[in-house]
């Protein structure tokens, strides 16, 4: 029997589609695909801390991942929690924890940072795990991973249903509304190890958390990468125009878009239905996923997976307070100093993060 874990709670990076050969060596155990080549990591209120539904409160949910049949244990649990950002009129942020009561079965973890509106991130909430779950029946999990991402943003594209469908906004909350991504799935293997599948697309990250040391899995997929920009003007058909701007010192995609890789935001989107209403953004956004795949060690301590607002602190220092807590400090305890130390600093954006303690 799955157990299902969610809540709701927003935020704004990406890389060429993956080739077969695109693989890089990145710790012993790793496999990084469509990606970077070199893997680049690169007014305050007291933080109210609740249960309780509300704009501005931190949600937060907890489960057991302890399982007896793997040699590599959850010995601890996980928790996930997310809270409004004081300078957001609306929540959306968003995460989705799945797990199976038996221990035999993958494990599930996403976190997702709406912009435009939460329509998409929550709808990434709900739909992901079932779809990606159904393509996990595929042995190879880098194919699976990068299927399920593309098949989920397709919904995201569709022009709206009913009678006034076609004249209506395309796009899931309308042209505009789009959300980032990141998510790892734990596959236990028949030898008792488990394997960590990681993918995003743009800038929520997931750090895997080795003798101390924070490894980010993921890539911030951002206009400002040279690799990204290059992949976009590629296929500008005016060149003297360029796809990619830089406005007041960010660069944006459409000199809008403060990221290369999303769900949604059909307006800078190519779409695939066979419509004849100008099927084409043409300004290179894609949902094509950074996928790694790690086997995890006995060294391996944590895993941290949080929107881009938490990053704000820093890899090294996210995992510095993370340990700092000891071994006694329940994740969701984690999760509340974590967001605290992040307003206490300044951060304003909505926050979600998952913590899971190897």
């Amino acid at each position: 029997m799955a157990m299902t874990l969610q809540a709701a709670a927003s935020g704004c990076h990406a890389m060429a589609p993956p080739m077969a050969t695109d693989s890089v060596r990145r710790l012993q155990s790793s496999t990084f695909l469509a990606g970077s080549p070199g893997g680049r990591l690169g007014s305050h209120r007291p933080l109210r801390w609740s249960e309780k539904l509300g704009a501005g409160f931190v949600h937060v949910r907890k489960a057991s991942l302890h399982s007896p049949s793997c040699a590599l244990v959850l010995k601890e649990r996980c928790a996930g929690a997310a809270t409004q950002g004081t300078g957001r009129v609306n929540m959306e942020d968003t995460y989705t924890i799945e797990l199976d009561s038996t221990g035999k079965e993958p494990a599930f973890f996403g976190v997702y940072d709406g912009h435009g509106g939460s329509a998409v991130s929550e709808m990434l909430k709900t739909t992901v795990w079932p779809i990606y779950k159904k393509k996990l029946s595929d042995p190879d999990v880098v194919r699976a991973t990068r299927a399920a991402y593309l098949e989920i943003d397709q919904l995201t594209l569709m022009q709206p249903k009913g009678l006034f469908g076609a004249l209506r906004e395309r796009g899931l909350g309308g042209s505009k509304c789009g959300a980032t991504a990141a998510t790892s799935v734990l596959i236990p293997k028949p030898d008792g190890s488990k394997v960590l599948v990681t993918a995003n697309v743009g800038d929520a990250r997931v750090i895997l958390v080795r003798g101390g040391q924070a490894i980010q899995l993921t890539f911030d997929h951002k206009p400002d990468v040279k690799e990204e920009r290059d992949r976009i003007e590629a296929k500008n058909p005016t060149p003297r125009k360029p796809l990619v701007q830089n406005v007041g010192g960010t660069w944006r995609v459409g000199g809008l878009l403060a990221l290369s890789r999303a769900f949604g935001d059909v307006y800078l989107k190519d779409w695939t239905d066979n419509k004849q209403d100008g099927a084409r953004g043409g300004f290179g956004l894609t949902a094509e996923p950074h996928i790694s795949v790690e086997t995890l060690t006995p060294d391996d301590q944590m895993i941290i997976l949080g929107t881009d607002g938490l990053w704000e602190l820093g890899n090294q220092e996210v995992v510095d307070i993370c340990l700092a807590a000891g071994d006694s400090a329940s994740p969701e305890d984690i999760l509340k100093t974590l967001f605290k130390v992040a307003v206490e600093k300044g951060v304003t954006d909505d926050l979600a993060g998952i913590i899971i303690k190897l």
